[in-house]
């Protein structure tokens, strides 16, 4: 007996439900990303975006040059709203990794005093490096995010903690990054400043990703 055609009926039943399944609401992004940070994410598997989440959080937290740039422990809950925003966005310029806009609330952390705010919209470019990278010459060109290729672990982690840059107010009560949104110069001199800051750390992943798949 041939059961091909209903493998395939079976395939495709699980496509749809996964294309058409209802978004998850906020709440249950920061639910999910709070289990994620709870357990050993490996063994469900994480999205490429909760994987950046999960290694931008390690480092924001960390008692180094990257997480004391960030400010340390506040920007847990920056980073985690952040990610409960992002929404993925079909953008046909490669060259934008996130876009943030709308308007925007300024917010304080009560008992740390720490200064942030979040933008009405983010979205994260499906066409950018952080999905994408040329692998035919037929294919638009997709930039590197700093001195890393597209498309790969340490280039989502550098566009996530750019974003949160943009989102923290430092010590001299200005955003730790100025605003870039219409000007590719000095994103990319954004871009220098995190990986300034936490390149050791991104660098690092490779490490741990080669050591997890050995």
């Amino acid at each position: 007996m041939n059961n091909r055609p209903l493998l395939a009926i079976a395939l495709f039943a699980l496509t749809a439900s996964s294309l058409f399944a209802k978004p998850l609401t906020e709440d249950e992004r920061r639910t999910r990303l709070q289990t994620l940070r709870s357990i050993d994410a490996e063994s469900i598997d994480p999205t490429p975006l909760e994987r950046a989440y999960l290694d931008a959080y390690s480092m924001v937290v960390s008692d180094n040059e990257c997480g004391m740039y960030f400010g340390g422990a506040g920007a847990r809950q920056v980073l985690s709203e952040l990610v409960v925003r992002l929404r993925d966005q079909t953008i046909p310029d490669a060259r934008i990794g996130v876009r943030m806009s709308g308007t925007f609330t300024n917010l304080r952390e009560p008992e740390s005093g720490f200064y942030y705010r979040l933008f009405e919209k983010a979205d994260l470019n499906s066409l950018g490096a952080f999905y994408r990278s040329k692998t035919f010459p037929s294919q638009p060109h997709v930039p590197h995010m700093g001195s890393f290729s597209p498309n790969t672990r340490e280039a989502r982690v550098l566009i996530l903690l750019h974003e949160l840059a943009h989102l923290i107010k430092g010590p001299q009560g200005t955003w730790l990054i100025p605003d870039d949104g219409a000007n590719a110069q000095v994103s990319r001199l954004n871009t220098l400043t995190i990986e300034t800051k936490c390149g050791q750390q991104i660098r690092a992943l490779w490490k741990k990703h080669y050591e997890f798949s050995h």
